[in-house]
């Protein structure tokens, strides 16, 4: 019994990796692979006419945004994307309060001076769009 238990444990631990390593999420459709993918951080920026063919949102999970820049090229390279264009965005996905203060010893009073600050926990995510070209 113990050994079926710890083969389920093996079978989950795998498939979460596999689901780790397997990259970001895309939506869309798929063309032949492209060699080149030209990087626009603008929509106004792309001066050829184009149509929308997927999406995808990179966040989490990769050491630099140089490191998400590649990504996304290589996804795009296998979707069969002619170009990308990036939007880096933050999303407050928490937040957290440390509190501060002293009491001061008064002859008929303590008095108690402090406050708060409250910082909010940003993650990084990359939009990616990728055209094709008409």
């Amino acid at each position: 019994m113990k050994k079926l238990s710890l083969f389920k444990s093996g079978v989950v631990l795998m498939l979460s990796l596999l689901t780790a390593c397997s990259g970001p999420a895309y939506l869309g459709k798929t063309y032949t692979p492209t060699q080149n993918v030209d990087i626009y951080l603008d929509a106004a920026d792309v001066k050829k006419p184009y149509e929308v063919m997927g999406t995808s949102d990179v966040g989490q999970g990769f050491s630099s945004l140089n490191a998400v820049q590649e990504k996304v090229i290589n996804l795009g390279k296998g979707k069969g994307a002619d170009g990308v264009i990036m939007k880096l965005t933050e999303e407050v996905t928490g937040s957290q309060k440390s509190d501060f203060g002293s009491i001061e010893n008064g002859k008929k009073n303590n008095t108690y001076t402090g406050g708060s600050v409250t910082n909010n926990i940003k993650v990084k995510k990359v939009q990616a769009t990728f055209i094709k070209y008409k």
